[in-house]
């Protein structure tokens, strides 16, 4: 695969995957070309294939996930707004208790804060040891003793270290204190379907997921799953046409119809169909073991760096992310040194307050973050390695 520029080398696959399929640019192209009608308003034959894309793609993403149907699927135009929706839509009162991990996106932060300043429910810390990066359960079984959970907002993977939490254990904790039903978030934007999870266990309320992340597709595209609908479903937010019940002033009470208000973006879900097509034929356990040996590769040769401090578990669960700092070196002049010899990494607080707070690294501004994804080569993380080493 070359990228669109050979003087590119990218390596900044948690902000998005960079470069996708080929198959993705050509499926999005033909979009517009050939059927690029208004999926279920009114029956010519653009708008019914609108509608079969839709369809299709929503069972494919059902099937990678491991939903039980379709319909548990919901698209939304970025997972930023699929956290807003099940956050707001869950109707939390006063007091009421949710726990995050120190690794939250501020697409979880800012909403549960809001809520915070407004209704007063308190936020709570899930532990986590400093130097493993592993969450200390038995303190979070006394912490839920205490203050029993109402909602659990859990990253499958961190943006900024790429630490992968417990769930299981930190989920299945959830139901054991607490008399109403405790409801569970999983934010999986930078790991949905390559580490897939149990939704059939009644663990997870709603599972997010981001479709120009991990799952190799176009911008615009992303949403939730909701596995658990019999204990749980949220409150819409949003009203408007869905194409469906239109003699009705009241939202259809149907999935995913409830939810998905106004025209899709059919284009970038042809985009996504396109990527879960390839995500198929390549094998979720060749993209892993792929990501993981570069990234294991990465880590090395850091570690070879003198000034070099890493940010990464001990115990070797992580996503293709890694981040660092350089002793003396601010991370924004390492991503410009970087940037200009045509890397491209993200310096900052990658939109985690927490995480670099925890991590000790807001006062520095932040780390550099590196993250691979299937695309990446041996070669270039060699070529990283030569220019860090001037540092």
């Amino acid at each position: 695969m070359k990228y669109q520029s050979d003087s590119i080398t990218y390596l900044d696959n948690a902000a998005t995957t960079f470069p996708k399929p080929e198959c993705v640019y050509q499926a999005a192209d033909k979009f517009y070309r050939h059927y690029g009608g208004n999926a279920g308003r009114g029956a010519n034959p653009l708008a019914r294939k609108g509608s079969e894309l839709i369809t299709e793609t929503r069972a494919l993403l059902a099937a990678w996930l491991g939903a039980s149907s379709p319909e548990q699927v919901v698209f939304t135009p970025s997972a930023t707004i699929a956290l807003n929706l099940t956050i707001f839509g869950a109707r939390l009162r006063p007091n009421d208790a949710v726990y995050v991990t120190p690794f939250e996106h501020n697409s979880v932060l800012r909403p549960l804060e809001h809520l915070r300043q407004t209704i007063n429910i308190s936020i709570h810390e899930i532990p986590f040891h400093f130097k493993t990066m592993i969450c200390d359960l038995e303190k979070l079984k006394a912490m839920f003793r205490v203050t029993p959970p109402a909602m659990i907002c859990a990253t499958q993977a961190s943006n900024v270290c790429g630490v992968m939490p417990p769930l299981t254990e930190i989920l299945s904790l959830s139901r054991e204190f607490q008399d109403c039903h405790c409801i569970n978030i999983v934010d999986g934007a930078q790991t949905a379907g390559l580490y897939p999870l149990n939704l059939m266990d009644g663990l997870i309320d709603a599972l997010i997921f981001s479709g120009h992340k991990s799952l190799y597709g176009p911008y615009g595209i992303a949403g939730l799953v909701l596995p658990n609908l019999s204990q749980w479903r949220p409150a819409p937010f949003l009203f408007g046409g869905t194409g469906t019940v239109s003699d009705s002033l009241d939202m259809p009470d149907i999935l995913p119809s409830a939810y998905e208000v106004g025209s899709q973006n059919i284009y970038a879900i042809a985009g996504l169909q396109a990527a879960l097509r390839w995500l198929q034929t390549t094998g979720r356990e060749t993209i892993v073991a792929h990501t993981r040996a570069i990234t294991s590769q990465l880590r090395e040769v850091l570690d070879d760096i003198p000034k070099v401090v890493l940010y990464v578990p001990d115990d070797n669960m992580w996503a293709g992310i890694l981040s660092f700092t350089v002793a003396g070196t601010r991370p924004q002049t390492i991503e410009m040194a970087l940037g200009g010899k045509g890397i491209s990494v993200r310096a900052g607080l990658h939109c985690a307050p927490w995480a670099h707070r925890w991590l000790g690294t807001m006062d520095q501004g932040g780390t550099v973050r590196v993250s691979l994804g299937f695309f990446n080569s041996s070669n270039e993380i060699e070529m990283l390695f030569d220019i860090l080493g001037s540092f």
